[in-house]
């Protein structure tokens, strides 16, 4: 009996731990997919510091305020687009020295063709952002972001994106879709 309450203990202690554990493999033709998990959704102060386990971050502590959804912003801050993530939605980012106008045009392309959400009422029609991230890792380019879950690529793979939208939308523990504050940003529009 004892073993089995250390053993308990033991999983009970990892899966409350801040310590996500992470599996790594390739994805498409450039990129490497990561699922974290065991992460707390933990809401902060806007503007504090938040030392993620993962770049991208997928989850882990974040603002307690999301973004409007079906938007471009030029640079988003990830506190926000965390917590959209924690919404189900999908969050498109690029990072580009010099700029890349056809990386842009493409994560839009994207987000365009995502299918309409349900749960989403007007002017919302799905739980998308795209998004620039300076911070993200040296050489990637493209990344794509659900709840506990990046991937990053050198290169922009349409197939791939497109399908990693498809397989995590709405999946996240907050699987909802209200619209968020006003960030400014440009609509997608259809």
């Amino acid at each position: 009996m004892s073993v089995r309450l250390s053993a308990f203990a033991l999983a009970f202690a990892a899966a409350c731990s801040d310590s996500p554990s992470q599996t790594t493999g390739p994805a498409g033709t450039c990129g490497e997919l990561t699922v974290e998990s065991d992460t707390s959704g933990e809401h902060v102060e806007m503007g504090t510091t938040i030392d993620w386990t993962n770049n991208p971050p997928t989850s882990g502590p974040h603002y307690g305020v999301w973004a409007a959804w079906d938007r471009q912003y030029a640079e988003l801050p990830r506190g926000n687009w965390v917590h959209n993530a924690e919404h189900g939605g999908i969050i498109l980012l690029y990072h580009c020295d010099p700029e890349c106008p056809e990386i842009v045009d493409s994560l839009l392309a994207v987000a365009r063709a995502m299918p309409a959400d349900p749960m989403c009422e007007a002017p919302i029609t799905k739980r998308v952002i795209v998004t620039g991230d300076p911070l993200l890792p040296a050489g990637v380019q493209v990344a794509a972001v659900a709840w506990n879950t990046a991937y990053t690529a050198t290169c922009f793979d349409n197939d791939y994106v497109t399908q990693f939208a498809e397989e995590h939308y709405a999946k996240s523990p907050e699987n909802i879709c209200f619209n968020g504050a006003n960030f400014g940003g440009t609509l997608i529009t259809p």
